[in-house]
């Protein structure tokens, strides 16, 4: 869990590496509550409200909701079919390799449960959500996780800004020979990112983290490091 708040947390450089943030860590603690009857159930209980205030950009926004709604994307995505696999790999890959080794670990302990698990979670700034994992649905998110070749990688990129989305948090750039690319950028900057350069060229400094899925599809996650004019275009 902690793993997968600190890769949602646009307001820090997303790392693979080191020790997560003790806010970070404080949100996003569990505690146990009530135990069901034979011990087929349990409820985990969030930390007391002001731990998450302290952190910033949480409120309505709340960083351990974003994080359990993830880990909720990952499971329905296990779910979903032939395609599921591939699936899997769009919904984790953004969260980088820390996170999808993590990912990895959980969905092993569910896979070798040899039973399927029903999650819910409520709170005040979230939409209830429920989600149902069988072990044939764990099985194929940890083959998936599993089996993926990634590569991480930083690129220079020249292309046209097209679009943004600031609920979102990202931009769309358009680059020659590739096509529209979506890059993931801090929420604050979206909107002044699209004012400043929309439909103008712009060189784009990015961190791509790429994935092989055994099926042999190629996924690939763009994470925003810093974004200028295009100077080559500027003087034209």
């Amino acid at each position: 869990m902690q793993s997968v708040a600190y890769a949602l947390d646009e307001l820090r450089p997303t790392r693979d590496a080191g020790p997560v943030p003790k806010d970070v860590q404080r949100a996003t603690k569990l505690f146990s509550g009530a135990v069901f009857a034979s011990s087929y159930g349990m409820v985990l209980e969030a930390a007391p409200e002001q731990d998450q205030d302290q952190l910033p950009g949480t409120g309505t926004d709340a960083l351990l909701d974003r994080a359990i709604n993830r880990l909720f994307d990952v499971a329905d995505q296990a779910s979903s079919g032939a395609d599921a696999e591939d699936a899997v790999l769009d919904t984790a890959l953004p969260l980088g390799r820390r996170a999808i080794s993590h990912l990895t670990e959980l969905s092993d302990v569910l896979a070798s449960a040899g039973t399927g698990v029903t999650l819910s979670w409520e709170s005040k700034t979230a939409v209830p959500r429920t989600s149902s994992i069988s072990v044939e649905s764990a099985v194929r998110c940890r083959n998936a996780l599993r089996a993926a070749e990634m590569e991480d990688v930083n690129e220079h990129l020249v292309g046209t800004v097209v679009g943004g989305s600031k609920l979102r948090g990202f931009i769309e750039l358009d680059v020659a020979g590739v096509g529209v690319i979506t890059v993931r950028a801090p929420k604050d900057d979206v909107t002044g990112f699209v004012a400043a350069y929309a439909q103008r060229q712009v060189a784009a400094d990015v961190r791509v983290l790429t994935a092989r899925s055994a099926g042999g599809r190629v996924h690939r996650s763009y994470l925003l490091l810093g974004l200028s004019l295009n100077e080559d275009a500027a003087e034209e």
